[in-house]
């Protein structure tokens, strides 16, 4: 009895999952699990799970970013100018990664240094990247820059690479979460940030790699947004924060932090989520009444999950 109270959370995020595929594959009678879109919620998990799981690791020490949208544009940027000019998918790849890490650390740094609540700190990053993008696009004859000599297909329609990189992502940050000093200390201070500084966590360091984590899977999740459409527009990532929270809300996810965040949570969430909003689609929901039914969903679980977090500090 204690053993499966431990693991209700868990069992109750599988079952929505299990219970949104079963409504779904009847409601649509079996469509839902076509190749095409099977192959098409392949592309739109992808991205979102390896920013989920990132994500994982800053609300774990009780933080909070809604700059991911964002980000994901100015990486998506950089990436498309720097292809454009060496014609190296790598290079691209990896001038994504770097501008979502500093952005990332930036973030972190200022929190840390000035008191800040996170929330505004990634506030303020959101519209710093977000106008950059915008005002560079303007300046460009189809308000958007596209790949020109570089082939992204392996990031775009290649489905077996996107379940190879949602497997390794999830594997190894999974140990890096549950195994090693950097997971575990962060959940500790998710818990207690005093008692956790008491006890010889480098509270400071622990959250600057947190954050450095969650830009890498950032900046690898920008290079699938840029394969998906080949360009960049100053709406590029529009509505990944409001997904990404949607998500780990939805997989159970404590954004207070503490030992009671399980990335689980994130994995679960990407695919219900994903095959929820896919599902609504096919049988011909409006789009505009998709939109509604996130928020919705949103809040719908946050006042069902409200009480019992509710003696807890909310994320800062």
């Amino acid at each position: 009895m204690r053993k499966l109270k431990k693991y209700q959370s868990t069992i109750v995020q599988w079952l929505g999952l299990i219970l949104v595929v079963l409504i779904f594959g009847i409601w649509s009678e079996g469509n839902l699990f076509s190749r095409y879109n099977i192959n098409t919620m392949l592309e739109t998990v992808t991205p979102l799970l390896v920013v989920c799981v990132g994500m994982a690791f800053i609300f774990a020490h009780g933080g909070m970013d809604i700059s991911s949208g964002a980000v994901i544009a100015a990486a998506s940027l950089a990436a498309v100018q720097l292809m454009n000019r060496t014609d190296s998918l790598v290079l691209g790849i990896m001038a994504a990664m770097a501008i979502s890490v500093v952005c990332y650390v930036i973030n972190v740094i200022v929190t840390n240094k000035f008191g800040l609540m996170a929330t505004i700190t990634s506030l303020a990053i959101m519209f710093s990247a977000r106008g950059l993008v915008t005002y560079i696009c303007q300046l460009m004859p189809n308000e958007s820059i596209s790949i020109s000599n570089v082939s992204v297909e392996l990031f775009k329609k290649n489905h077996v690479f996107m379940v190879v990189v949602m497997v390794l992502t999830v594997l190894i940050l999974g140990v890096i979460f549950n195994y090693t000093e950097i997971g575990k200390g962060a959940k500790a201070i998710g818990d207690n940030e005093l008692a956790a500084e008491q006890n010889g966590i480098p509270v400071n360091r622990t959250k600057i790699i947190c954050y450095v984590i969650a830009g890498i899977c950032v900046g690898l999740a920008s290079v699938f947004k840029l394969s998906a459409v080949g360009m960049v527009q100053s709406t590029t990532g529009n509505g990944m924060e409001m997904d990404v929270l949607v998500v780990v809300v939805l997989g159970g996810m404590a954004l207070s932090g503490g030992a009671g965040t399980r990335m689980s949570s994130a994995v679960v969430g990407a695919f219900t989520y994903v095959i929820l909003i896919k599902g609504l689609t096919i049988i011909g929901m409006n789009p505009n009444v998709v939109l509604l039914v996130k928020a919705i969903i949103f809040l719908v679980i946050i006042f069902v999950t409200a009480p019992r977090s509710r003696m807890k500090t909310m994320p800062k």
